[in-house]
């Protein structure tokens, strides 16, 4: 039986790659911050608190889940401040980097050097198209996802001659439940259908969005599928399912 690590999935997309991924037979470890049984649906997958904002957090599970087999890593665990949409204080900001990038970077690195020379092992990584187009409030977000995404390149780069892989899936929108539950109040508000509410945030959000609904999770399971397929010319990849949210360029 194929095994699978996904890191953040407690809720929302995390939590919808680790169930897809048991539901179509595959051995699933998943990961979050919060309790098992704080997390709805967990019990498709055998649950592991960890906390990334702890370093030794992470020591502590990577002498133990971290150091096992696996044929696919997703890392998806994300944090956007303690109150998003302000600007973080100093504290705030490190704790930010230290759950979005460096912490991270640490884990997946003794992760993938734990896999065995005789099993291929893919690793996707989840980041955000946020690190095209960060604005005052969005900042230092996107700051921790380009970090994240320049540590990934490292990490390609380190595990080039390994059995492992390691790509990128870059994410635009996505219909994150508090998301949805705020379209369907602007909706309600105004006497308009919400597929008008999600359009006029898309317009707003980014001119260069070329869609007109949010990144269903499917889609984003099946990105994930596929850069798991592509073997070792898979290895610093990146496929962006983001709108075309970076312009016309890139």
């Amino acid at each position: 039986m194929k095994r699978a690590l996904v890191i953040g999935a407690s809720r929302s997309l995390g939590s919808h790659l680790a169930t897809r991924l048991a539901s179509n037979g595959w051995q699933v470890v998943g990961t979050g911050r919060r309790l098992g049984s704080e997390v709805p649906g967990s019990e498709g997958f055998t649950y592991e608190r960890l906390d990334l904002s702890d370093p030794e957090d992470a020591g502590r599970f990577l002498a133990g889940a971290g150091s096992e087999a696996y044929d696919l890593v997703v890392h998806n665990a994300v944090t956007y401040g303690a109150t998003p949409g302000k600007p973080p204080d100093l504290d705030e900001l490190e704790t930010m980097f230290r759950v979005n990038a460096l912490v991270p970077y640490r884990l997946l690195q003794g992760v993938l050097a734990a896999q065995p020379t005789d099993r291929f092992c893919s690793c996707v990584v989840v980041n955000s198209d946020s690190i095209y187009h960060a604005t005052s409030q969005s900042a230092p977000y996107a700051a921790t996802k380009a970090a994240l995404r320049v540590l990934t390149t490292s990490l390609a780069d380190g595990f080039r001659s390994a059995q492992v892989s390691v790509a990128t899936l870059l994410l635009g929108p996505l219909p994150d439940p508090r998301k949805l539950a705020d379209f369907q109040r602007v909706a309600e508000r105004h006497g308009v259908p919400v597929e008008d509410v999600k359009r006029a945030f898309l317009r707003k959000a980014n001119p260069f969005y070329v869609i007109d609904d949010l990144i269903d999770f499917d889609a984003c399971y099946r990105s994930v599928e596929y850069l798991a397929g592509l073997g070792p010319a898979g290895n610093g990849m990146v496929c962006r399912l983001d709108g075309g949210s970076a312009g016309s360029l890139i």
